[in-house]
């Protein structure tokens, strides 16, 4: 791991899919993640959409009727998939990392 950016960068990640169940401008998804305290600087939004659609986690969709030309993001069939899974893993962590900072249970594995 290249450390808490590359941590970061995959929470981000799992946190733009979580909102994209409807369509959702980048706008919109800055101003949900800044006001969840998940993004530190905005620009780092655009590289993971980027990353996301190359992945085809993701569709986006040229839209001008709404404000001006702008691009809107939705999840796709394999993104919905993908999603689920990566919050089935992240509950997993967050419980067995949970355990080890309160020093629950350490002890048990040999």
């Amino acid at each position: 791991m290249d450390g808490p950016g590359e941590l970061r960068s995959g929470v981000l990640a799992l946190a733009v899919l979580s909102q994209l169940k409807e369509p959702r401008n980048s706008a919109n998804l800055i101003r949900i993640l800044e006001q969840r305290g998940l993004l530190e600087n905005p620009s780092t939004l655009a590289p993971i959409l980027r990353q996301l659609e190359k992945q085809q986690l993701l569709l986006g969709d040229w839209d001008g009727a709404r404000d001006g030309l702008q691009k809107y993001y939705t999840l796709s069939e394999k993104g919905a998939d993908t999603f689920s899974q990566m919050t089935e893993e992240w509950r997993k962590v967050a419980e067995e990392l949970q355990k080890l900072i309160e020093g629950d249970g350490s002890d048990d594995i040999d």
